[in-house]
């Protein structure tokens, strides 16, 4: 029995504590949908936003919609009756023995005859392939070679194109063109180098990541709402728009986890070129959402590390960084107690810039993400007039597990710099 599917359907109702035009807002910013399109969610109409789910898939789906503060319903889905088969006629023709001229073609002929039967019933095939059925092939061969490398590949077609090659060179000279032309050789070397050719553009693929230059991400932009446009918004949702961004690339010639994870550790530069919106609307958050969500049918999209890295990203408390843990590790301490004299020169040694008048304050902020983290505190005290900050550590282990994730990224970061 097939394992049972499900959907979502939202009828317009919104979460107590939320208005209408809230959750329109938030929709819109999550579908990536414009006001008239969103709208029509809430005609009163039962909609489905997204099929095709286990029950799992359905559930995060649904608290993912709740969040913002759209109610929803995880349904299953009846399954319909296989379809009757149809008896089997006779093939009369089989009984009907050669005669004329393709009898004496013999054993070639009826090869010829065979793969012209099989071409035949190939094209029948490909012709009843369904759009989805086809694109969702395609996916899973894209799948299985991006990994492949574009050089070896292209031995490996060069290989094949020689053989070919030699095996009608041979032909020719025994002086059976004739013969080879019958066979339509020639034709099956065209198709070999065509999809050579093919194979070739596909396995290479995109091999650096999108560069952060304004002039390409809005090419890059343009070209993803006008695919966006095309889509179906009852079908919608995260994983369709992560979809849209990587095949853009791959059309523009670009790797899509190479580009996501280059644009994930150089934010800074994003946005000081002006791609903010990029980043957080369509390539880097989308992912990062969908990973954060724990959704399964992510995998098919991002390379399994990709995956860890954001993962692990996602995991670093805000404002923490490698250079503030290891100011603390290398300040002196009695137990876990770190005096303000040698905070100060800590901070000193690795170049922070002090305010004489306000010492305290350089701690503070230098310590700041930490202390939020739940890592240290900071124990202000008064002298003579003059505050001082102390600092306990409250978690060493877990500062220590954070530090080693840093080491990681910083390694991820080095690895996706070169791009």
């Amino acid at each position: 029995m097939a394992d049972q599917v499900y959907q979502i359907v939202f009828q317009g109702k919104i979460a107590p504590d939320s208005s209408v035009e809230e959750v329109k807002a938030n929709l819109a910013k999550l579908f990536h949908a414009d006001e008239p399109r969103i709208d029509r969610l809430f005609s009163g109409q039962t909609m489905v936003l997204k099929k095709g789910l286990d029950r799992e898939a359905g559930e995060r789906y649904r608290v993912l919609l709740e969040k913002a503060g759209a109610l929803c319903e995880v349904v299953a889905i009846p399954s319909s009756p296989p379809a009757p088969v149809p008896p089997k006629v006779p093939d009369r023709t089989k009984a009907t023995p050669p005669s004329g001229p393709k009898a004496s073609e013999g054993a070639e002929g009826g090869k010829t005859s065979n793969l012209m039967q099989r071409a035949a019933a190939m094209t029948s095939k490909v012709k009843a392939v369904r759009p989805g059925d086809l694109q969702q092939t395609l996916g899973a061969i894209r799948e299985k070679v991006q990994d492949m490398d574009a050089e070896e590949a292209g031995k490996k077609v060069s290989t094949l194109v020689e053989g070919v090659a030699t095996s009608v060179k041979s032909e020719i000279k025994q002086g059976r063109l004739a013969e080879l032309k019958r066979k339509k050789v020639i034709w099956v070397l065209a198709a070999t180098l065509g999809l050579g050719i093919a194979l070739v553009i596909v396995l290479s693929g995109g091999s650096r990541a999108m560069p952060i230059e304004k002039a390409v991400f809005n090419q890059f932009t343009q070209q993803y709402y006008r695919e966006i446009q095309k889509a179906d918004l009852a079908n919608i949702g995260t994983n369709v728009l992560i979809e849209r961004a990587r095949e853009v690339l791959d059309d523009m010639g670009y790797d899509f986890d190479r580009t996501i994870l280059f644009w994930l550790f150089h934010k800074d530069q994003v946005e000081s070129e002006g791609g903010l919106d990029v980043y957080s609307t369509i390539l880097v958050e989308p992912v990062a959402v969908a990973v954060a969500a724990g959704l399964s049918s992510i995998d098919a999209y991002i390379a399994p590390e990709t995956r860890q890295i954001f993962e692990t990203a996602a995991t670093i408390p805000s404002g923490v960084d490698l250079a503030s843990i290891r100011m603390i590790k290398a300040c002196p301490a009695e137990g876990t107690l770190l005096k303000h004299d040698d905070l100060l020169q800590v901070l000193k040694d690795n170049g922070v810039a002090l305010d004489s008048s306000q010492p305290d304050l350089a701690i503070a902020d230098a310590f700041f993400g930490l202390e939020r983290a739940g890592f240290i505190k900071i124990q202000r005290r008064w002298e003579k007039d003059v505050q001082f900050s102390d600092i306990e550590i409250l978690d060493l282990e877990e500062m220590n597990a954070v530090e080693a994730k840093l080491r990681y990224l910083g390694e991820m970061k080095s690895r996706f710099s070169e791009d």
